[in-house]
């Protein structure tokens, strides 16, 4: 299983659980409790399956990490032994089964490990708790004769807007924003294995003696990243005239979930005067509270942004009709997204069904 299977994965648990919620009719107890041992074997499996996968693509993003700083070093004109990390099995080579490496793996993998374990137990204990306290608050309008027409319809109605709006909580944060299941665990999955990447190489170039790193990115749109863009940094704190990372808000990336930057190795033995004056000053230039972007950089960011929630608010409606609709809605997220763009028939009548089905119908 690679990143980008992994990270599916965690969408699968919500379409898989917005399905078993379609297909039962919450108003019978036994089916209610039916639904409750569904959700818990769906999480065991889920839960199983992901968390036997992490232990290898940690390995991989690490010692990914370790070699590519291997050949930048070897570029670099630096004299360092040019093996790869990992055997052709995916086992860590005898040369790299250091103390440095196999600690640093070893951290990354049990922060990880525990987030993610954390989210799915607290995410599986929300589900059922917001699933039950639904239920029974439509049983009690029920019994009061505040329901109009179908209670089953209504029940599934109800228990679908509220599972859609917060039954997957998986963490909250200081702020008391709560962050669904699918959300936390890709950030924390994407967040972690480009940590390991960096790490592998910021370890890589340590053993070999190389204190100096470069900041690089693709892209200077995102404030956060382009503070730190070119920055030539000390690993280490050993090298004088350069800032050390830990002091004054440096840090090396991953600077947010979606990060690409990386760094590469700065031997300055191998610079002219005239490049590391450039990059003196360009460290001058660094503050941590200053959004040094231009205006158009600004609006071309702000753009890929709106694109990027446009394209997250579709993914949640889809599941929400995957909830609500059942075998009715769009079988991919790409045909529902075609089927809304070209606003065709189908996608009218099934957005008018699914207005239908999420009214809630009590005595006023």
């Amino acid at each position: 299983m690679n990143e980008e299977q992994l990270l599916k994965y965690f969408e699968e648990i919500i379409l898989e659980l917005s399905i078993a919620i379609a297909e039962k009719d919450l108003t019978e107890e036994e089916q209610q409790a039916e639904l409750a041992e569904e959700i818990q074997l769906l999480f065991e499996s889920y839960g199983a399956a992901i968390l036997e996968a992490i232990p290898q693509l940690i390995i991989e993003k690490y010692f990914g990490g370790v070699d590519q700083a291997t050949g930048l070093l070897v570029n670099a004109g630096v004299a360092v032994q040019a093996t790869a990390a990992l055997t052709v099995g995916g086992l860590v080579a005898k040369e790299y089964q250091k103390k440095i490496h196999l600690d640093a793996v070893a951290e990354i993998l049990d922060e990880t490990l525990s987030d993610l374990q954390a989210a799915f137990r607290t995410a599986e204990l929300n589900a059922i708790s917001n699933i039950n306290e639904t239920v029974a608050n439509v049983k009690g309008d029920i019994a009061k004769g505040l329901i109009l027409g179908d209670p089953r319809k209504v029940m599934q109605a109800k228990v679908v807007k509220s599972f859609s709006e917060g039954g997957l909580t998986s963490f909250v944060t200081k702020d008391n924003k709560e962050l669904p299941l699918d959300f936390y665990a890709m950030t924390v999955t994407r967040t972690k294995m480009r940590d390991a990447a960096v790490k592998g190489s910021a370890d890589r170039y340590t053993e070999s003696g190389q204190d100096l790193v470069k900041i690089v990115g693709n892209s200077d749109l995102c404030g956060v990243c382009a503070k730190y863009r070119n920055l030539v940094v000390s690993l280490s704190g050993n090298t004088p005239g350069y800032p050390k990372v830990g002091d004054n808000g440096v840090k090396l990336p991953p600077f947010h979930p979606n990060d690409r930057c990386g760094i590469q190795p700065f031997v300055a033995r191998f610079k002219t005067t005239d490049e590391i004056a450039e990059v003196k000053e360009r460290n001058a230039q660094y503050d941590p509270e200053k959004d040094n972007r231009t205006a158009a950089q600004k609006r071309a960011y702000e753009k890929e942004q709106t694109a990027r929630r446009q394209a997250n608010a579709e993914k949640k409606q889809f599941m929400r009709w995957q909830s609500a609709l059942g075998a009715d809605a769009p079988k991919t997220l790409g045909a529902f997204r075609r089927m809304k763009r070209s606003n065709s028939p189908k996608f009218q009548e099934l957005q008018s069904n699914y207005r239908s089905l999420m009214q809630t119908k009590t005595v006023e």
